[in-house]
C-alpha cells in the first residue's frame, strides 16, 4: 500500500524510515486465486484499501498468506577402498543440492499498489537455498 495514503492516520509516511510499517488492506475475498498458477499466485481483487481517513489499518490480518514452500532434495554418496593392508585409502565422495531439481520461488511482491507485480511469482531462490541442482565429486588419497 501506499504510505502516502496513510488511511489509519498513524503517519505511516515517516514511520516507513523508522520502522518499516506498512499498512495493510482490507481482506473483502478469498486471497488464493481458484486457478493459482506462478504468474496468479495470490488473488488482487480480494483486497481493498480501507476508505480515505479511516482511522483504522485493514482487516487484513498479519501472516495470512502463505508463501510457494520449498521442496529441497540434497544428497551424498561415498565410497572407501582401503589397499596395501588397511594402511591406505581412496575414497570417493559425491554430493548434491536439489537432487530432483525442483524449481524454488521466492515470495512473491505483496505491494498492493503496484498490480503488475503483486502475487507474481518471479524470482528463484538463490544458491544453497533451494536453487538449480549442483554437485561436486571428490577423490581423496589417505596413506
Amino acid at each position: 500500500m501506499n504510505p502516502n495514503a496513510d488511511q489509519s492516520n498513524t503517519d505511516l509516511a515517516n514511520e516507513r524510515y523508522l520502522g518499516g510499517a506498512v499498512a495493510r488492506p482490507d481482506c473483502v475475498g478469498n486471497p488464493i486465486p481458484s486457478n493459482r498458477a506462478p504468474s496468479n499466485f495470490y488473488n488482487l481483487n480480494a483486497f481493498a484499501l480501507p476508505p480515505a481517513n479511516a482511522g483504522r489499518f485493514g482487516t487484513c490480518g498479519v501472516g495470512i498468506l502463505d508463501g510457494p514452500g520449498e521442496i529441497n532434495v540434497n544428497g551424498g554418496l561415498a565410497k572407501q577402498i582401503a589397499f596395501h593392508g588397511d594402511r591406505d585409502k581412496l575414497r570417493f565422495e559425491a554430493t548434491f543440492t536439489n537432487v530432483i531439481n525442483h524449481t524454488n520461488f521466492a515470495p512473491p511482491s505483496l505491494n498492493f499498489s503496484n498490480t503488475s507485480t503483486f502475487g507474481v511469482l518471479s524470482a528463484v531462490l538463490p544458491q544453497g537455498l533451494g536453487e538449480n541442482r549442483t554437485g561436486q565429486f571428490a577423490v581423496r588419497l589417505d596413506f
